[in-house]
């Protein structure tokens, strides 16, 4: 049999496969990190863009030698980052170009219209609020007094039934049913 140096290392438990944790290069966090990080990650680009890229990096000089890396498979994840921050550029917003919001005269003329049929919105939603909670809590007050009226009925039934029972078995002892025939010395 084989023997393990950890004692109760079961290798089917202790490779799950459904969910498998990863580090963040999507490396299996089974394997230890003294070998993980020995492994170089670089980003993979199908070669149908190769020319995009090779005209990328001839188009702009300072980006050739990211532009040939990643196309030979040798840029890593601290180079993408490099090139990152040494390209990317704050956006530039034109305020002058954002169109301001534009009412013609006729539409200002009605604000006040405006302003009233929005205030007899509100109105209508707060009334009609109103309305359903007192509907619903006048269904839950009756329900609730319905449940109570018959909790109490079922109640009452089964004490009376109790009563009875004792009444039966204490006055009418020669209709009890298994009763212990006396043996006439007690």
């Amino acid at each position: 049999s084989i023997t393990y140096d950890k004692p109760g290392w079961d290798p089917e438990m202790e490779l799950e496969y459904d969910v498998m944790p990863r580090d963040e290069f999507g490396v299996p966090a089974h394997i230890p990190p003294e070998l993980s990080t020995t492994i170089r990650h670089t980003y993979y680009v199908p070669p149908q863009y190769y020319p995009f890229l090779k005209k990328l990096g001839d188009d702009t000089p300072e980006l050739k030698p990211y532009m040939d890396k990643l196309m030979n498979g040798e840029l890593t994840f601290d180079d993408y980052e490099e090139m990152f921050y040494l390209f990317a550029k704050p956006l530039k917003i034109h305020r002058p170009r954002i169109a301001m919001p534009y009412r013609t005269a006729e539409e200002m003329k009605k604000s006040e219209e405006v302003y009233w049929e929005g205030a007899w919105l509100s109105f209508r939603q707060r009334v009609l609020g109103d309305y359903f909670s007192r509907h619903y809590l006048r269904d839950m007050v009756a329900s609730l007094a319905a449940g109570i009226y018959l909790a109490y009925i079922f109640i009452e039934g089964h004490r009376q039934y109790r009563v009875d029972m004792k009444l039966f078995y204490l006055e009418a002892p020669e209709h009890k049913i298994n009763w212990v025939v006396p043996r006439g010395d007690l």
